[in-house]
């Protein structure tokens, strides 16, 4: 009888809330958000195999038309769905892209060789960004301070130039080219060459059907130059000019837009719902939009949390609402003000 009662409370649903996150919202509404953490097992690989599928589709609406603006469309577009398949890699490492935590990390590893990058590094690096947002060790402050978001520029467009175009320039690609051929620091030499052997293997192959370079063009390409771009937009959504705040209410943004704008970066969900998941990183990703109407019904300081309406463009029908880059700017410049000292 203990035996049993001890399984079914380790089978119990849960949102993952952290212990500022349950103070902070009471425990009516994590018991509400933890009922929203039961899935479907089939789910995670019918999202991988769609991602997939769409990604094979522009490639081979590219190679047949062969026009150079529909190649480079294809390959924008590639990188876009790219960029969704390690969202779908972010569900496995909170081990709710299906229910086996064994399956999520076998999907995991799997997926991330195709997107060549390593899988342990990246959880491991997650989960401090998590555990310690906001802090010296969180290495999304890191990339924003090592990238020249976390200074408050003059106004949106000096912010684009020098924060988005400039480091899209070299910064960008030379990481994401470092990500495919290099080692990252913990990652060991069996895992690096496994995955440098499966890329090896899969670039022979293709060329030995013909198919060498477009295997570069529509795969390895959009990997080096358009995946950390995509990414660099949607972290700079999630965190920029916000991070340091002390409140769990209002380290984390997020944001809605018109139905393209969603489609090419909001992804999985993740990135656009981005508070509800540092506040309760269990929920996949399809019941995010059922947390925030929960919520937004029935958490008194709602209206306290960071959430815009379009992301390059204020939207014509939310313009007293600021779009995702006004509010990074006015973000930064309100950061700096604090830290100025009173005169």
């Amino acid at each position: 009888m203990t035996i049993t009662v001890r399984e079914s409370s380790q089978r119990r649903p849960s949102a993952g809330a952290s212990g500022p996150v349950r103070r902070a919202f009471g425990p009516e509404l994590i018991t509400r958000m933890d009922a929203l953490c039961v899935r479907g097992c089939a789910e995670g690989p019918l999202d991988l195999a769609r991602d997939y599928l769409a990604a094979t589709f522009a490639a081979a609406v590219g190679i047949i038309v062969g026009h150079p603006i529909m190649t480079v469309a294809c390959v924008i577009y590639i990188g876009i769905r790219q960029r969704q398949l390690s969202n779908l890699t972010h569900e496995a490492i909170h081990t709710k892209l299906t229910r086996s935590r064994r399956a999520n990390t076998i999907i995991g590893h799997l997926n991330c060789v195709a997107l060549g990058e390593p899988f342990t590094p990246y959880r491991r690096s997650h989960r401090i960004h998590h555990a310690k947002l906001g802090s010296p060790d969180d290495p999304m402050l890191r990339s924003y301070i090592s990238r020249r978001a976390h200074s408050a520029w003059p106004d949106k467009k000096a912010f684009v130039f020098h924060v988005i175009i400039g480091n899209a320039l070299w910064q960008l690609p030379k990481s994401g080219l470092v990500t495919l051929v290099g080692k990252s620091g913990d990652e060991s030499w069996k895992a690096g060459g496994a995955r440098w052997a499966v890329w090896a293997a899969a670039m022979a192959s293709a060329t030995a059907l013909g198919h060498g370079g477009d295997f570069a063009l529509y795969w390895a390409l959009p990997l080096i130059v358009v995946r950390p771009i995509v990414t660099w937009l949607t972290d700079l959504g999630n965190h920029a000019g916000l991070i340091h705040n002390s409140d769990v209410i209002s380290q984390t943004r997020g944001w809605t837009s018109h139905v393209l704008t969603r489609h090419l970066l909001g992804g999985h969900n993740d990135d656009m719902y981005h508070p509800i998941h540092h506040w309760f990183p269990n929920i996949g990703w399809r019941r995010l939009p059922d947390a925030a109407a929960v919520l937004r019904e029935n958490y008194p300081r709602w209206d306290e949390v960071p959430w815009c309406s379009g992301y390059f463009f204020r939207r014509r029908a939310t313009p007293d609402i600021p779009c995702v880059l006004d509010d990074i700017v006015g973000a930064l410049h309100l950061q700096l003000a604090e830290r100025r000292p009173n005169t």
